[in-house]
């Protein structure tokens, strides 16, 4: 049978010739055009260029070292030419790449056999490790885990980008026992003091799954100071219950914002904070800490604002303090504190409720105990947390206060802090339920994971305990725009509470006028603390401008009142102490007079009363400037409610709770119109002591006030100024409008328009109060009124006006029923009014709530009949 012709028009019929290696010799010495028999195929392609024979010419150039005269022998040129290659490609270029192919070859066996031993000797290094850690966890697992700080950290994930249960439930799935009792107990202490290159509270990590360690710090004011190194690193701000006075939500966030995000440069990934404790009584040590004040309400709308700008903002982890009852400093860890259910859910757990739907990380237990039981170890408070409320997170302890590692751990508590008292070791809790201590540590993974502490962390983000010495000690987190900003919060919480017209000039004494002589009298108005004083005094030294205790935080210098008028230019005269002889020659000549007093506070002990240190000087002030037809205008500094005894004769007052390093400044914005007043009370001035709630001297703290704690313990009583009052340099004008009937979602609105009507650009607050029909006995416990909303206005130019529409939802008509534990709709005739504080009613109306009627009757709002009280009205069809 005669050969097919072959084909030589198309390449890919030359892919199907594939002489074998042995042949290569035999094929180079054929002619260009020669072909070869392809059994398979019954082809017979052209040979492929590249295995075409060199030219001997040019392969020859050049002598080959290594061989006798340069000459490579035959068979070395036959093979060279037998390896195919690209035309023209000589033997030396050949050789060079089977050189460069054979090192290779070598490079890798060699590393490859590295890589053997390296993995074998990391196998036993894991195992003397694994050997070790069992060791150290057996003896009590004190201090690091051996090799903890060599341990090689894993990637985290994007936890905003997967099921954070999920993820959680996995983590905790591949951790040792070990592994698994670090996340639930505290380290870094010494007796009662964390030891250097530790975070005020310090969790380990597990670096080999990917999770970080968690860094608390305390921060009611800003990150708190430890030690002096730190003073002058990060901005001290003003207190919360200063950010509270602002009753703006939308201030709140952008300063709990910036605090975060000193945090987060300071290495810190979760804030001690806020203290969203209802103030009970007005001699806390602690209440100016507080963004609740003295009702549930303002801290149920503030909470989730704060919680918003340290997590999604600043990347920070919230946790929420103290829960709860939690109301007084004497006998602190030894008060038995004795609550109706009813009372907890409507006065104490608000504010903790909107911050957990709003997604706080995790919620630190208090010292206290309620109705007997240690709160971190009370099953009936920490179920209605987790499963009433629904918080996922992990439950904290206040530090030293858990008393039965084994009891609190199984009644609701995940993490023990600062964990130096071993509550919460494997001896401890031997016989816990293995998935509790999963659920635990679940927990924390969820709650931390879900706030975006461990999301976006720099490449240096240290580990407690083994490299956070840079962050804690060396870092600056303050900004030039954060100092500015805490003189914004600082202006917003100042409250003016007097401002009478001029006997001189018939006009109002403020906003002072820079060409006015004005005599500055009193210590307190430029008072200069002495930064070496308060570190050797500890950490409950306090101030005028921050509280003593886990919420001080020490700039190098304060903008004292004095500076501050200074840089605005006005004419001062100062009088520096607090000498009324030493003071009258100043104030002979003044235009206007303004005399500085204060009291301070400390977490530990309660404060012994409400006056201010100089009130004896105050009242000398005013008095004989009064005398002299000279205005004067008080500038008290508190750390909550205070005696004002003289205000009588006192022509301005200005209360200025903790506001921290631009307390002067602020005051001084305020003072001359840069900034108007528009801050509210977020508690009550009682007009004598008497008339305030005192610490509980006894260990067994009863409430009987029930539901009518806070500014409610003043109904009925005469009060030198009320829970929401403050005001502007303007005046307003309130104008009702449309109330709505009830919606699908069970909501209805209320619109009301304010109007500037004065002379000063302002902003004002307007508050919401209800008042419950009296339809039975348990009803008649309920306060009148009661706070349901606020709202703040826009800066309003003079004659520009603003609608406001307020929404009630059906929980706003709704009483706790202990019985059912559950929330129970009242029906009938609900009183409303609309005001500019609990007594400056302006607008009063009704409506009517009724079973599966949209449209009930309702009484318009008008002019209240009497603005201190909200009436029983009578709704119209």
């Amino acid at each position: 049978m005669p050969l097919p012709k072959p084909s030589l028009e198309h390449d890919e019929e030359l892919k199907e010739a594939s002489p074998s290696a042995s042949s290569w010799s035999t094929l180079s010495r054929l002619p260009a055009d020669a072909t070869i028999w392809d059994s398979s195929s019954g082809r017979t392609p052209r040979l492929r260029e590249d295995q075409q024979p060199l030219q001997s010419k040019q392969d020859e150039e050049g002598a080959w070292p290594c061989f006798p005269d340069g000459e490579l022998p035959q068979a070395l040129k036959d093979d060279l030419d037998s390896i195919p290659a690209p035309s023209g490609t000589s033997r030396r270029g050949k050789a060079i790449v089977l050189g460069v192919l054979l090192s290779a070859g070598i490079v890798g066996v060699l590393v490859l056999a590295f890589y053997l031993e390296h993995l074998t000797r990391g196998r036993a290094a894991v195992e003397v490790a694994g050997k070790a850690r069992a060791d150290w966890f057996s003896a009590g697992a004190q201090g690091l885990p051996p090799g903890y700080c060599e341990e090689h950290a894993m990637v985290l994930p994007h936890l905003d980008e997967i099921k954070v249960k999920q993820w959680a439930r996995n983590m905790v799935s591949q951790m040792t026992e070990e592994e698994k009792y670090r996340l639930t107990s505290g380290v870094g202490y010494e007796g009662y003091k964390a030891k250097k290159n530790y975070y005020v509270g310090s969790v380990l990590g597990v670096p080999r799954l990917g999770i970080p360690s968690i860094k608390m710090q305390d921060g009611s004011a800003g990150f708190r100071t430890m030690s002096k190194d730190m003073i002058g690193q990060v901005t001290s701000w003003p207190c919360s219950l200063a950010a509270a006075s602002s009753f703006d939500p939308d201030l709140v966030r952008e300063w709990a914002a910036a605090m975060g995000k000193e945090f987060r440069a300071k290495g810190a990934n979760m804030v001690l904070g806020p203290s969203l404790n209802v103030l009970r009584m007005a001699f806390g040590g602690r209440n100016a800490e507080s963004l609740s004040g003295e009702d549930p309400t303002l801290g149920r709308i503030l909470a989730p604002a704060y919680v918003k700008g340290m997590q999604e903002d600043a990347g920070v982890a919230v946790a929420l303090r103290n829960f709860i009852g939690d109301s007084q400093e004497t006998h602190k860890t030894d008060l038995d504190v004795h609550m109706h259910s009813r009372v907890r859910w409507e006065r104490y757990y608000p504010p903790f409720e909107s911050a957990i739907r709003a997604g706080a990380a995790a919620v630190v237990c208090s010292y206290n105990k309620v109705n007997g039981e240690q709160a971190c170890g009370n099953l009936d408070i920490l179920d209605d947390l987790k499963s009433m409320m629904g918080f996922e997170g992990p439950v904290i302890s206040s530090w030293w206060a858990i008393k039965d590692g084994l009891k609190t751990a199984g009644s609701g508590t995940d993490i023990d802090m600062p964990g130096n008292d071993g509550e919460f070791s494997k001896l401890k809790l031997n016989r816990l339920d293995p998935l509790r201590l999963d659920e635990m540590v679940e927990r924390t993974l969820i709650g931390i994971g879900r706030s975006g502490a461990w999301s976006n962390l720099p490449g240096d983000d240290c580990r407690v305990g083994c490299n956070c010495d840079g962050p804690l000690y060396r870092t600056v987190a303050t900004k030039p725009e954060h100092v500015a900003l805490a003189r914004k919060v600082a202006a917003a919480g100042i409250v003016l509470l007097k401002n009478a017209d001029s006997t001189n000039t018939g006009q109002p004494v403020l906003p002072l006028q820079k060409t006015q002589k004005v005599a500055v009298v009193g210590g307190a108005c430029g008072l200069q603390p002495n930064l070496d004083i308060e570190v050797k005094y500890g950490w409950t030294s306090s101030s005028y401008y921050w509280l003593g205790g886990s919420s001080r935080v020490l700039p190098t210098r304060v903008a004292t009142l004095v500076d501050g008028l200074k840089r605005a230019g006005v004419d001062v005269h100062v009088s520096p102490g607090d000498n009324i002889a030493a003071a009258e020659p100043k104030m002979k000549d003044a235009d206007l007079i303004i005399v500085c007093g204060g009291a301070t506070a400390t977490e530990t002990a309660d404060r012994p009363h409400l006056r201010l240190d100089q009130d004896d000087f105050v009242s000398q002030v005013t008095f004989i400037g009064s005398k002299m037809k000279v205005p004067v205008v008080v500038v008290a500094y508190a750390p909550g409610a205070i005696l004002t005894p003289w205000r009588h004769q006192a022509s301005g007052l200005l209360l200025v709770f903790p506001s921290g390093q631009t307390s002067g400044d602020a005051l001084a914005d305020l003072l001359v119109g840069e900034v108007q007043p528009s801050a509210k009370l977020p508690l009550v001035l009682p007009a004598q002591e008497s008339d305030a709630m005192f610490p509980c001297q006894l260990e067994k703290c009863d409430y009987p006030e029930g539901l009518n704690g806070g500014w409610h313990l003043y109904d009925g009583k005469p009060v030198a100024y009320p829970f929401g009052f403050g005001l502007s340099y303007t005046t307003f004008e309130y104008t009702a409008g449309n109330m709505s009937d009830m919606k699908t979602d069970g909501s209805r609105t209320l619109e009301v328009t304010v109007k500037n009507v004065g002379n000063y650009t302002g902003r004002e607050t307007l508050q919401l109060y209800m008042r419950f029909p009296i339809t039975s006995p348990a009803l008649a416990e309920e306060p009148n009124p009661v706070l349901r909303r606020f709202a703040k206005t826009k800066d309003l130019q003079p004659g520009e006006s603003q609608k406001i529409i307020f929404e009630l939802g059906p929980r706003d008509l709704m009483v706790w029923q202990a019985e059912l534990r559950t929330w129970r709709m009242i029906f009938g005739v609900f009183s409303v009014g609309i005001g500019s504080s609990s007594r400056d009613l302006r607008l009063c109306g009704a409506f009517g709530n009724q079973l599966n009627v949209a449209r009930t009757a309702k009484a318009p709002m008008t002019k209240c009949p009497d603005s201190e009280k909200l009436p029983i009205a009578t709704p119209k069809s």
